[in-house]
């Protein structure tokens, strides 16, 4: 008799996990109603001139750059226009390169090609899944203006190397930080570590309002040149109209940020707990065979995670491909995937890139190769998401379902045509 739901048995999570995703309450209803009772819903100053009366995003500005640890912080409509706002920030020319991870999401390298830079790809440490600092040096050109440290999946890059390798070469730091809101390096937020932070506030994200994005900077050069590219607030008129940057418009709704001054105040608990959670699941991991956790590098103080990773060791599944064993997995009941699927390069979006984008830059991305993420997801990485870090019960239960596949690995065998 079959036991895998896969070959027809019975799912051992039938009705999935238990975590809903977002979380929210009255608070959130009853601020939303205030701004649709105010009428003021968008947060150009010239709406706030009376006395104490404040933009709600200007209030979560200076709330999220208190709990990132920054002077400032800017929100913007989503986390790509942070990027490219971070990158037009210190000074990014056309054609000037800027290093990235190639594990990563689509906009951290789309932000740089829209900020007019040109994004080389380098490979990733397999322990961490974070970008290799070795691999970083190597890349430096005489046109590199910036690395790009992505905080992958919420797990902190090696900052300690990179920034070393941005001072020796007079580079800018630029924190991909879309995924990891509340990790912390060393007992700092991600965010606070480089130049600029950026984040995405998109539904997934631990914080969310739906869609949106933040900057956070401390240097007073970098804040009046995101202040100019982000677009005047407007005013009465007159010199309070006068633009000195011709640019968009980067305003966040003052309904979302209605929502984020109700969100934040769970943000850090619910990073604790994902952090102890995720502590408690890679011990347990230890005990199923050809599964593990990512390496905790021990300078990595706190995890705030957007995927967990698993390292799948198909040698030790009596050759069972990853893939099969994802439809296994999904079979019981456990949502999970390979997160963003493919290394960046070999994205459309880049592999048959048009050149013009490139402002006459000699790169061919077809031609990129980077032996370690090209490994992970061809036949390794096994993403599973935050929300389930969330609830004990759901930690157990994923562990429970990873067990009965290792522990029926003959019938998953049996039911493997191999690629």
């Amino acid at each position: 008799m079959n036991e895998l739901a896969i070959n027809g048995g019975e799912p051992l999570l039938p009705d999935g996990l238990e975590t809903e995703w977002p979380v929210f309450d009255e608070r959130e209803k009853e601020a939303l109603v205030q701004v649709l009772e105010s009428g003021k819903w968008c947060s150009a100053s010239f709406y706030f001139e009376g006395e104490g009366d404040r933009s709600r995003v200007e209030k979560f500005e200076k709330d999220f750059a208190n709990f990132i640890g920054t002077k400032y912080a800017t929100a913007v409509p989503n986390g790509t226009q942070a990027l490219e706002l971070a990158l037009r920030a210190i000074g990014l020319r056309p054609g000037e390169e800027v290093i990235v991870s190639a594990a990563t999401f689509i906009s951290s390298a789309s932000g740089v090609v829209l900020a007019n830079g040109v994004p080389v790809f380098v490979d990733i440490d397999p322990e961490t899944y974070q970008m290799a600092p070795e691999a970083v040096e190597e890349a430096i050109t005489e046109k590199t203006k910036a690395i790009e440290a992505v905080h992958y999946g919420g797990y902190p890059a090696n900052m300690d190397r990179i920034k070393e390798i941005a001072q020796e070469h007079d580079l800018f730091v630029i924190e991909d930080a879309a995924e990891a809101h509340g990790s912390e390096w060393r007992g700092k937020r991600v965010g606070s570590l480089g130049d600029v932070g950026c984040f995405s506030l998109q539904l997934g994200k631990p914080l969310t309002c739906g869609e949106g994005g933040v900057v956070t900077y401390d240097d007073e050069e970098i804040a009046k040149r995101i202040r100019s590219y982000a677009g005047s607030s407007g005013g009465s008129g007159g010199e309070e109209y006068d633009g000195h940057i011709p640019t968009g418009n980067y305003r966040l709704s003052e309904f979302l940020a209605a929502i984020l001054l109700s969100q934040l105040p769970r943000l850090e608990e619910q990073t604790e707990i994902r952090d102890e959670h995720g502590r408690y699941f890679a011990q347990k991991l230890k005990r199923i065979k050809g599964l593990s956790a990512l390496k905790r590098d021990p300078r990595v103080t706190k995890r705030g995670y957007y995927f967990y990773f698993l390292r799948y060791d198909s040698s030790q599944w009596e050759g069972v491909d990853r893939d099969h064993f994802l439809e296994a997995l999904r079979a019981e009941g456990v949502p999970c995937g390979t997160a963003h699927n493919d290394p960046l390069y070999q994205n459309p979006a880049f592999s048959q890139i048009e050149r013009d984008l490139l402002h006459g830059h000699e790169m061919d991305y077809s031609q990129v190769h980077c032996p370690e993420t090209e490994r992970i997801y061809d036949s390794e990485v096994v993403a599973l998401s935050k929300d389930f870090l969330l609830q004990r019960n759901d930690v157990d239960k994923v562990l429970e379902a990873l067990k009965k596949l290792r522990g029926n690995v003959g019938e998953l065998k049996g039911s493997y045509r191999g690629k």
